[in-house]
């Protein structure tokens, strides 16, 4: 797959990246910040090496958004998915709170917009995204995190936006699985949850973001757990907003 030459960031990004500030999570910032550089020469740059249903979710995802809108990658990491969706035609903002994941990402895709930010409470204008992406960056997060995640993603999607979260399947959201302890070549301290797909869903229904689609793939490699993947859209209208 042959992707376009990096191109100068837009101005649409460039308003949204100029809204977020760094703030919050301390203790999964730190772990990242340790493995930002090792993480990126093991993972990659790009989606390539990916699983199929993985880079098909990507591409229904930028199939979904309007013209000209813009996609926020929330919890971009090293920014290897923002920088897909980029090569796919999608405007991308990319938003993490780890220093050292952005410094990485900003290095490796200099085409796209990265700025700082807690997916608890982003620093986004209200309906600034035609698109949300939580690639993955949920998996640490408890489940009243993830409700608070969710009042965000809500809030900053346009009506009508996407949503599009990818997760680890399991039996019990409500404690970790289990504790990530090293990682990447280096000590970290992370804890990694499973949900079932239909408690996830429910969470996010809570603030009028509607289940489009699922899937479920099973463990592939040295996976443990099937793999999730959720599309939901944000109503034309959310109770107690003007929107």
């Amino acid at each position: 797959m042959s992707f376009p030459p990096p191109r100068a960031v837009t101005s649409a990004e460039e308003t949204v990246g100029s809204l977020v500030a760094p703030e919050g999570g301390p203790a999964v910032r730190g772990s990242y910040d340790t493995v930002a550089e090792s993480y990126a020469e093991l993972v990659g740059q790009g989606m390539e090496a990916e699983a199929l249903w993985e880079r098909a979710v990507l591409g229904v995802v930028a199939a979904s958004v309007s013209a000209g809108a813009v996609v926020g990658d929330l919890g971009c990491g090293t920014g290897r998915v923002a920088g897909y969706l980029r090569g796919l035609g999608v405007s991308v903002v990319g938003v993490d709170l780890s220093p050292g994941m952005l410094r990485v990402a900003a290095r490796d895709h200099a085409h796209v917009a990265f700025a700082a930010g807690d997916m608890t409470r982003l620093p986004l204008a209200t309906g600034v995204l035609g698109g949300a992406l939580a690639w993955y960056s949920t998996v640490h997060s408890s489940d009243e995190q993830v409700d608070a995640m969710a009042a965000e993603f809500a809030r900053v999607l346009a009506p009508g936006g996407v949503l599009c979260v990818a997760f680890k399947v399991g039996p019990d959201g409500s404690a970790p699985a289990s504790w990530l302890l090293h990682a990447y070549g280096r000590p970290v301290r992370l804890p990694v949850y499973r949900r079932p797909v239909d408690e996830l869903c429910a969470i996010l229904g809570r603030h009028g973001l509607t289940e489009t689609a699922r899937v479920v793939r099973q463990p592939e490699d040295r996976e443990a757990t099937p793999q999730g993947f959720v599309l939901f859209r944000r109503a034309a209208r959310v109770a107690g907003s003007a929107s």
